[in-house]
């Protein structure tokens, strides 16, 4: 179900940047994703983080990810643990402009093992963690090590964990590969704050000047994450005449209907959903099938909006201060329908 759900968030993920107009600072409008496998007080979850941005974007030197305040993380996992996946979208710009993308594990690595970049990247020599994303770019491999650590000083008054990662290219990169899309998950990490409070991720997203390896801090702005605390899911059925089942589902997030992209597969094929359906104004939507036997169905309801105006106060220090927020979601439930015996 995880795959599914990546796999829709993903998909939800470029539609809502499609869908964006544009902000003040049009040459570099990047965003966070951010989405909770597991909602709800307490509950340890799978976070699934998203760095997304257009061609149009400068190429994004430094990102910044800003867990909220009532996260627990346990930073602890010993080098060699697989805590998920990557998914990455790059442009090369040294190959007509094509679109490439690559996929690899998220790996716990050694902080000693990356020393030198750490202090280029953060200008800290350790951190409690490094998580390193391993993918292939035009068929060179390519590590990239992301810097984890517990909130401290000022950064703990807004935040609980903070997540850093820094990105060469299209400069200095095999067919002059730049990021679009970094979609990774952790699992095993996080555990949910104690409320079911709507929970607002941030992070500080530094560019490139244009075609150089000079950073510009005057274009570095912030973009918002909002995972909601309350997400509920269900999906019911009706049996009718004539082998007719109806298929209803709900989705309400914060206790409100929420727009959502539905899709069902029929196990064990999960590659190809049987039908998609987006919910209406209220949450819902119902369909009607005739079925001759009983079918187990696998519901996954996913959505990714594009908020437009950033939910909470943007964080000080930032020139471009906050451009973009999203909010985003997932859940899935399992449903029988099952016809009416025949008399």
């Amino acid at each position: 179900m995880k795959k599914l759900i990546r796999l829709a968030i993903a998909a939800g993920a470029v539609m809502a940047t499609l869908a964006f107009t544009g902000s003040a600072m049009a040459a570099y409008a990047p965003r966070l994703i951010v989405t909770s496998l597991t909602n709800g007080a307490n509950k340890p979850t799978t976070m699934l983080l998203e760095h997304l941005q257009t061609a149009a974007d400068d190429a994004t030197a430094r990102d910044t990810i800003y867990a909220p305040l009532g996260y627990q993380a346990n930073l602890g996992q010993a080098p060699g643990t697989n805590l998920g996946t990557v998914d990455a979208t790059l442009i090369l710009r040294g190959g007509g402009n094509a679109m490439a993308d690559a996929s690899g594990p998220v790996v716990v690595d050694s902080p000693s093992n990356w020393t030198p970049q750490s202090v280029a990247c953060t200008q800290t020599p350790t951190h409690e963690a490094v998580w390193r994303l391993d993918i292939t770019v035009a068929g060179s491999p390519l590590q990239v090590p992301i810097f984890v650590d517990h909130s401290t000083g000022a950064e703990a008054t807004f935040s609980s964990v903070k997540i850093q990662f820094c990105l060469i290219g299209p400069i200095g990169t095999p067919a002059n590969a730049q990021l679009l899309d970094a979609f990774f998950d952790v699992q095993g990490v996080f555990t949910s704050p104690p409320n079911t409070q709507d929970r607002v991720w941030r992070a500080v997203m530094l560019p490139y000047k244009p075609g150089s390896t000079e950073k510009d801090p005057t274009k570095m702005i912030e973009s918002q994450a909002v995972v909601p605390g309350k997400v509920a899911f269900s999906v019911k059925t009706k049996r009718l005449k004539r082998g007719v089942v109806t298929i209803s589902c709900k989705v309400l997030v914060d206790g409100a209907p929420a727009p959502a992209t539905v899709q069902f597969y029929k196990p064990p094929n999960l590659t190809k959903p049987v039908k998609t359906v987006r919910t209406k104004r209220n949450g819902t939507y119902s369909w009607s099938k005739r079925y001759k036997k009983k079918t187990l169905l696998l519901a996954v309801a996913v959505g990714v909006q594009d908020l437009g105006a950033c939910p909470a106060t943007p964080l000080p220090g930032v020139p471009g201060g906050c451009q973009t927020a999203t909010r985003s979601f997932g859940a899935a439930a399992f449903v029988t329908a099952k016809p009416r015996k025949k008399r």
